[in-house]
């Protein structure tokens, strides 16, 4: 592994949230706070972990890693002048805490940065605090940036920006490269509070083969910047949405969490270090180990107790390897017939959102327990689906408390005029007492219903309701107090039931990852027409940034490459009909539903899991003759080209290859060149198709590579191999 060292200055302040910020500072001052010409000058490279942490945020001297303006004055100006404290402990074996405290000596403001480190580490990760401890209230706090930095442009190359979309439909999480050239800025970002839609926060800068890996932490709106005011830097902020507040007297806030990976030579081996840290210090752990994301069988909560239980009898009889029956939306409710089955247009489940109790119609004699209870019988979790953070009008709770609601929408449901009107609320997680009820009430319905995984899904924009709340001098506290509580909710529920698995929909910020999965990473896997590649797009980008995450899958029975497609660390799927089909009600598991096949897919699966916890390699990304675009129809799309990546395990000595050879590609095969491998072992290779393994060097599968032939022009092949001395 080439080494990988801090390389990279932050000399100064790099103002970079806009012209407009710089003009206040500059008349809100009375003179210029100048951070484009301090991006110019050079500390020197950092040759050890952490070094960076050493100079610029241990330091006296050092400017801090984030800004704000406070009193109509810039952060960097007044850093300086206040009275500053630094003190450090060591937390484990393998964190070093430090905190770092400014005090205005004239208003009692507060500011304090907590920083980790980590033993043998290039990563750096703090959070910003802000704490009125004067008497009244505080001048006003604004343009907080949870990270601001200059990053040095050095050599002739253009910089890179790679960063990854959010869960959208077929291009979900596909990897983006964005050049940024002089006086050109870039933006990415969240906009809607809730999942992350449009980009995960996630990027790394790359220039001329070194770069720096960040991410936030944060369940609300965010937004990362990046310009290049000059040739020789780019400048980097990143904090939630607007803010602009006072501060009551003994009142505190936070910022995002940041996290930071400096590196230097190949930027395959620094994601890898990226995926090994977050899978250590932002994975759900169980026993000391992280989370295994289950196979999932997934079911529609309005099918019938009875339905539930005679599935769970065929399935399990079958053999098929399910670890976890999912009971999705549509359970709860008022007591009323339902759909069996999801069809589009025809449930109702949001219209009863916020009334969590079992809908009994279906549900008869003691609601979802005696499913849990047989799902448990025959070795399986229980998942059940939830939205707390919505509640449509006239629900019990939006009658009994209204306080503990934000706002109010009015909309047909997903924009639909065909769809319900629906009117609803935001409950308010920042509320402490409304907080406590709901923390309560789930703890009573977890323990009540037998739930194993608690699945929390989000299906409106947060952010709208936020800004509702707020008043002029108060402009992001709503946002800021919704997320800490938030944080508080689930971790209170892992307090009460360290066993639960939270299941976070489709929200891919640090702190959420910390501790929840993501069971369904996208929903357009399940569309009756999705393109097999969408799924193939999606491993490749989200894998660039963390090891844990699950996908659902429509089944298309005895369509290997479609399933290979969908193979993820978790998967969920169902065996009768897919959502949107007319005969989708009351159709079960067909009688010639090949369960041999889906016996030997699920196999595959299983042998492939661990595999995806490996360090990763992209063998075959979008070549320069495709725009990594997944539109079939256009000449330059995905379609066209081979898709290979591996996953390898160097403590155990073995790893697998996943390669796609897609519709429209002519060549019969590729030559993949392995990475990561021991080169004076010997490895048993198989191909799970041939299943003849065949010994091979590690020196050989590094310099020659592995052949690898697929002869169907839309084919899928798994190459597992293992190291025997």
């Amino acid at each position: 592994m080439n080494r990988l060292t801090s390389s990279w200055g932050f000399p100064g302040r790099a103002l970079t949230f806009g012209l407009s910020y710089a003009l206040a500072i500059f008349v809100f001052s009375g003179r210029p706070n100048c951070p484009m010409a301090a991006a110019l000058a050079e500390t020197g490279d950092a040759h050890h972990p952490n070094d960076w942490l050493k100079e610029h945020l241990l330091n006296e001297k050092a400017q801090p890693p984030f800004s704000f303006a406070y009193d109509r004055q810039g952060s960097s100006t007044l850093l300086s002048t206040w009275p500053k404290t630094t003190e450090s402990k060591q937390l484990d074996g393998e964190r070093t805490e430090h905190i770092v405290r400014w005090t205005d000596p004239k208003t009692g403001l507060h500011v304090r940065v907590e920083a980790l480190e980590f033993a043998g580490s290039q990563v750096v990760e703090w959070t910003a605090y802000f704490k009125n401890d004067g008497q009244g209230d505080a001048p006003i706090l604004e343009y907080i940036q949870a990270l601001d930095i200059s990053f040095r442009v050095a050599g002739e190359g253009i910089p890179t920006i790679l960063y990854s979309k959010g869960c959208g439909v077929m291009d979900t999480y596909a990897l983006q490269k964005k050049p940024l050239n002089q006086l050109e800025s870039f933006q990415i970002s969240s906009e809607s509070g809730g999942k992350t839609v449009e980009t995960i926060p996630f990027f790394d800068i790359q220039n001329g083969g070194r770069g720096l890996i960040g991410a936030l932490g944060w369940p609300g709106t965010w937004d990362v910047n990046f310009s290049r005011p000059t040739e020789a830097a780019i400048a980097v902020s990143a904090g939630m949405g607007a803010t602009h507040l006072s501060l009551h007297p003994g009142e505190e806030i936070r910022t995002p969490e940041v996290l930071v990976l400096p590196w230097e030579g190949d930027d395959i081996d620094a994601h890898n270090i990226l995926r090994r840290h977050i899978l250590k210090y932002h994975t759900p752990q169980y026993d000391g180990k992280p989370v295994v994301v289950p196979v999932s069988f997934t079911g529609w909560g309005g099918m019938k107790t009875s339905t539930s239980l005679r599935l769970i009898d065929q399935i399990t009889r079958e053999n098929i390897g399910f670890e976890n029956f999912w009971m999705d939306a549509g359970w709860y409710g008022t007591d009323r017939p339902v759909e069996e089955f999801q069809v589009f247009g025809r449930e109702d489940w949001f219209l009863h959102a916020g009334n969590w109790r079992v809908n009994q119609i279906p549900h008869p004699n003691g609601g979802l327990r005696p499913i849990s209870d047989a799902a448990h019988a025959k070795g399986m979790k229980f998942l059940l689906w939830f939205e707390p953070e919505r509640a449509v009008v006239g629900t019990p709770l939006t009658i009994e408390h209204p306080d503990w609601f934000i706002g109010e929408v009015t909309t047909h449901f997903e924009g639909s005029t065909e769809r319900p009107l629906v009117k609803f609320r935001m409950f308010d997680f920042g509320n402490p007492i409304a907080r406590q009820y709901m923390i309560d009430s789930m703890s009573e319905l977890i323990d009540q219903q037998g739930i194993d995984i608690y699945r929390q899904d989000c299906n409106f924009a947060l952010a709208p309701f936020w800004a509702q709340a707020d008043t002029p001098d108060r402009q992001g506290i709503t946002q800021i107090r919704y997320a800490e509580g938030l944080l508080e909710f689930w971790d209170s529920l892992r307090r009460r039931h360290p066993n639960l698995i939270l299941d976070i929909v489709q929200r891919g910020d640090l702190e959420t990852i910390s501790r929840a999965v993501d069971l369904s990473r996208a929903d357009y896997p399940v569309s009756p027409d999705a393109d097999p590649v969408g799924a193939q797009v999606s491993t490749e980008g989200l894998a660039y940034w963390r090891a844990h995450f699950g996908t659902i899958l429509q089944i298309r029975p005895r369509d290997t490459y479609h399933f290979r497609s969908g193979m993820a660390p978790g998967l969920g799927f169902a065996l009768f009909n897919g959502a949107g089909h007319p005969n989708q009600v009351g159709s079960f598991i067909p009688e010639n539903f090949p369960f041999d096949w889906m016996r030997k897919m699920v196999a595959e699966l299983k042998l492939a899991r661990p595999n995806y916890y490996g360090d990763y390699y992209p063998l075959l990304p979008c070549s320069l003759n495709s725009d990594c675009g997944t539109d079939p129809s256009k000449e330059r799309s995905a379609a066209f080209e081979w898709a290979a990546w591996q996953f390898n395990r160097p403590e155990q000595g073995d790893g697998m290859i996943q390669a796609f050879r897609r519709d429209k590609n002519a060549e019969t095969s590729k030559t993949l060149v392995l990475r990561g491998l021991d080169p004076a072992a010997t490895y048993d290779v198989t191909d799970l198709d041939l299943k003849t393994p065949r010994t091979v060097s590690g020196k050989e599968l590094m310099q020659h590579g592995l052949r690898v032939e697929i002869a169907a022009q839309r084919g899928a092949a798994i190459i597992v191999y293992k190291k025997t001395h």
